[in-house]
């Protein structure tokens, strides 16, 4: 079956899109996966057959003052606009012989253009968020604990104000495509059959969605570890560390949280080691209880810690989770406050802070908790004997290969 996969956004969504790439190769399958052009050397280095697309992602990201600004969000919202105009001018061409198009993340255009070539479509969604509920806010509120009624409501709102946006926009080149108008964009982007990519453990799909879909547990990619010197002297050398990393969180956020971060481990005693996404010096570069590291596998890492202090995001969230290492969640921008809410109710780790909140005193209690907490450390043990990585591959796999050779569901 010719496959091809697309997906628009940081290195949090185009990961899980290679691994399910290489697992679909794996199983005979000819594909070929569209992302960010920033990424093409990396998946090819994979082996992982891509082809670049659109914008440059990380660029836009590294040049975001404070995410939560209005500034912030519109802008965003114009880089999504101009993304969607190109896939619909560019994506015809690309997926016109596949049997199957599968979507995720920002690839809100392809739903429609497969629609129009009548080819078999399938979106993957990595947080339950992502489909609507009454039992979770939609993804741009923060607040966790709404009741149901305000979480339909959000669901709503949303719909009504998408009309005059993205929706909008989707229907406009639908119309020069002789589709039929749109009343809810989002609704068709996610369509039928939707694979949530999520571990149960973290988060489970909600009883009133609908019953098309597969929850197949988060794809993860076993990247292979470079030889670093430095950081295994680290590990052998001490007490075990801490991780505190922020992925797509802005690079001049992410140094902000430095300070708040070696304050509130060696308040309690603990060594940490800080993913680096910036190029400057740090004043803690040559502290010996602080290491700073760049790109290197969380999966290799993460079992090495004592703690995993991160944004949230649902890849870092997964790996966290399958490793057996406690959490604490500094949310910063949407589905991230849905993961650190989830981490909390699973008892999995403290709960969450979120960034705009965040100070000494509660960055250091929410650690206290990930560390000494014996009901979040026995949750956490538990939650790794009980993730399968490779079966959540499988399940990945059977549930594409059921969409592209037949209709209906698993």
């Amino acid at each position: 079956m010719k496959i091809v996969l697309a997906t628009c956004g940081s290195r949090g969504d185009v990961q899980p899109m290679i691994a399910t790439s290489l697992a679909l190769k794996a199983a005979g399958h000819d594909v070929l996966l569209i992302g960010p052009p920033e990424k093409a050397m990396w998946a090819r280095q994979l082996r992982c057959p891509y082809m670049e697309f659109g914008q440059d992602v990380t660029a836009f990201l590294n040049q975001v003052e404070n995410s939560n600004s209005l500034r912030s969000n519109l802008e965003f919202n114009s880089f999504v606009r101009r993304e969607i105009d190109v896939q619909f001018k560019v994506l015809p061409r690309i997926i016109k012989n596949a049997d199957l198009a599968i979507g995720s993340s920002l690839m809100g255009g392809l739903s429609s253009i497969s629609e129009a070539m009548k080819i078999k479509y399938q979106y993957i969604v990595f947080t339950p968020q992502l489909i609507p509920s009454n039992f979770h806010p939609f993804i741009a509120v923060k607040t966790q604990t709404l009741p149901k009624w305000c979480n339909k409501l959000s669901w709503g709102i949303a719909k009504l104000l998408d009309k005059f946006n993205l929706t909008f926009l989707i229907n406009q080149n639908r119309k020069r495509m002789h589709l039929e108008p749109l009343s809810n964009a989002w609704d068709h982007i996610i369509g039928d059959n939707t694979i949530v990519a999520c571990d149960s453990q973290v988060a489970k799909v909600p009883l009133d969605v609908k019953p098309n879909f597969i929850q197949t547990g988060y794809p993860h990619l076993d990247l292979p570890g470079k030889p670093l010197p430095e950081l295994d002297r680290f590990l052998k050398t001490g007490t075990r560390p801490i991780y505190a990393g922020f992925g797509s969180m802005p690079p001049k956020e992410q140094r902000r949280n430095i300070p708040l971060l070696v304050d509130a481990a060696r308040s309690l005693g603990k060594r940490i080691i800080i993913s680096k996404f910036w190029k400057e010096d740090s004043e803690y570069q040559f502290d010996k209880d602080v290491f700073f590291i760049k790109n290197y596998p969380h999966l290799k890492l993460f079992p090495e810690t004592d703690a995993i202090i991160h944004h949230g995001g649902a890849g870092t969230t997964a790996t966290a989770a399958v490793s057996g290492v406690p959490q604490v969640i500094i949310p910063h921008i949407l589905d991230q406050y849905f993961h650190g809410h989830q981490i909390y109710l699973s008892n999995l780790g403290s709960k969450p802070v979120w960034r705009t909140r965040l100070t000494a005193e509660k960055l250091t209690s929410a650690l206290k908790t990930a560390l000494f907490s014996k009901a979040v450390k026995l949750n956490s043990k538990t939650a790794r004997s009980q993730i399968d990585k490779t079966r959540s591959l499988k399940l990945m796999v059977k549930a594409v290969e059921q969409s592209g050779f037949q209709s209906g569901t698993i």
